[in-house]
């Protein structure tokens, strides 16, 4: 999952840049109950360059990078999960400059061709748009649509669905 608010619940501030990307899954780095801190750098040098990872190193601490690349770390982590069959992201690009939010979209439509399923919330509906098949709307507590984005009309049908006016 990559969640709406990074900062809060995606990553730590104090930690590397390595040690964000491997959250959860370190045991892949033990050795006799000890992490190989020279695996762990070269898996994460790998991620970062895959990523587009702009940062002084795998140990700078996460806090000092952009927010776009903190974005891009968190998404490599969620990316890189073995057999990954289902991906939720909130508010993928909010915050990002525009190379950022190409990128970011540009992996959530290789995750989706590679058959992985992404689930979108955002309320971005031009990203929606280009991102999605279909497009549902929640509107006071109702789940509305779908609205597939292929369409002349998705626009529309979409903004109506958001302002209640449509049937």
């Amino acid at each position: 999952m990559v969640p709406e608010d990074r900062h809060r619940e995606a990553m730590i501030s104090e930690m590397s840049v390595a040690e964000n990307l491997f959250l959860g899954r370190l045991n892949r780095f033990r050795r006799l109950g000890v992490v190989s801190r020279r695996a762990m750098e070269a898996a994460a040098r790998e991620q970062l360059e895959r990523f587009s990872v702009r940062a002084a190193g795998p140990w700078a601490p996460m806090g000092s990078l952009s927010g776009g690349n903190q974005q891009k770390v968190v998404l490599a982590r969620e990316l890189t999960i073995e057999n990954l069959r289902c991906l939720v992201a909130a508010q993928p690009t909010r915050g990002l400059d525009i190379g950022a939010v190409d990128f970011v979209l540009t992996q959530l439509r290789a995750a989706s061709a590679q058959g992985c399923g992404v689930l979108v919330v955002s309320s971005e509906i031009p990203e929606l748009l280009a991102l999605c098949d279909r497009v549902f709307v929640s509107y006071r507590g109702a789940l509305r649509g779908p609205v597939e984005t292929g369409s002349a009309t998705a626009m529309q049908e979409i903004s109506e669905l958001m302002m209640g006016t449509a049937a």
